[in-house]
């Protein structure tokens, strides 16, 4: 556990890592720190495709499902430095927004990745089967007729191709019913035909 001054250092240490290890281990930081209420910030949206892709996705901003959206708002604007806008919360010198889009995970619990990192900090990510289903359903909403144009279908097949072979982090029984249910399964089928020939 981490108390209020030690986290006001260890932000201030932030300034020198690379982008995607700032808001990663801002990410653990507040994880960390959270603990003693209860609240577990999960990575969603771009980030958490950023950490599937090994980096080869890049965002600029952190999405968290999380509940204590007050606690956040008075830690980020009274304590760390952080402006408010709008929905986000903008640090300018670490050149880091985070959001809370909402504090209700559209994916398995069982399926969020518990991550170590190199700090021993942990996060938590929204599951890959979940996210890739995620940018599935908006590639579908941007260019229902052809899906396979949009960025998002890209990034959801690039997390598959990625993983395919690794069952401790892709369970394709799992991605199966849960795109069946979210109606995006034929383009999963379609990468699996794939493999088999």
């Amino acid at each position: 556990m981490i108390q209020l001054i030690e986290l006001k250092r260890e932000f201030d240490k932030l300034v020198h890592l690379s982008k995607h290890e700032r808001m990663i281990e801002m990410c653990a930081l507040l994880t960390e720190y959270f603990q003693k209420d209860c609240i577990k910030p999960i990575i969603v949206g771009g980030l958490s495709v950023e950490i599937y892709t090994r980096n080869n996705y890049t965002t600029y901003d952190i999405d968290l499902i999380t509940d204590g959206w007050d606690k956040f708002n008075e830690l980020l604007t009274m304590e760390l430095g952080f402006i408010k806008e709008g929905r986000s919360w903008y640090h300018e010198e670490l050149e880091v927004s985070i959001e809370i889009p909402s504090n209700f995970l559209e994916g398995n619990l069982d399926k969020i990745t518990s991550m170590e990192l190199a700090s021993g900090r942990r996060v938590f990510v929204i599951g890959i089967e979940d996210i890739i289903i995620h940018r599935l359903e908006s590639a579908i909403v941007s260019q229902p007729k052809n899906p396979e144009w949009t960025d998002d279908y890209e990034w959801a097949e690039r997390m598959y191709q990625i993983h395919k072979n690794d069952a401790e982090i892709l369970d394709k029984e799992y991605l199966l019913s849960a795109s069946r249910r979210a109606r995006v399964d034929h383009l999963i089928k379609k990468w699996l035909e794939m493999n088999n020939t």
